[in-house]
């Protein structure tokens, strides 16, 4: 089975908040931009694009709770989507109905299994701590 299908599996840190990614994203992104920072407590988030039909929440979808991010560098609100018994940050939406259709984020941090994944882009280089170099890229292209 190639890896663009197969079904990744991902948790939370308490494993109340279970999911299945079926393929790979269509984009990869690292971002440094304080507000994911923030939400992850390091230096910077790892953030698959998915279309909505490749993630199901197969356990515990009571247990996610939505943190409303209005302030983020990008000026496009977000729906940041965690575990209410751990805090794990496990997905993102946008909070424009339209768009949080078409794509769910899914923290890469999360995930049960590797994969050979590579981030595409680094989104908020210019917010990139001082001590962070040496991101494998699969491409320097911006996307």
């Amino acid at each position: 089975m190639s890896q663009e299908a197969k079904i990744i599996r991902g948790s939370c840190l308490c494993e109340a908040v279970k999911y299945e990614i079926h393929g790979a994203p269509f984009t990869f992104r690292v971002c440094h931009c304080v507000n994911c920072r923030k939400a992850t407590g390091t230096a910077f988030m790892s953030n698959g694009f998915f279309s909505r039909d490749q993630v199901r929440v197969i356990e515990g979808p009571e247990k996610v709770k939505i943190f409303e991010d209005k302030k983020t560098t990008s000026g496009v609100a977000l729906a940041r989507q965690f575990c209410s018994e751990c805090g794990s940050n496990v997905f993102i939406t946008s909070t424009d109905p339209e768009q949080s259709k078409k794509f769910i984020i899914v923290a890469l941090g999360t995930l049960d299994q590797e994969t050979n994944w590579l981030p595409k882009t680094e989104l908020f280089e210019d917010q990139r701590r001082h001590w962070v170099n040496g991101i494998h890229l699969l491409t320097k292209q911006r996307l």
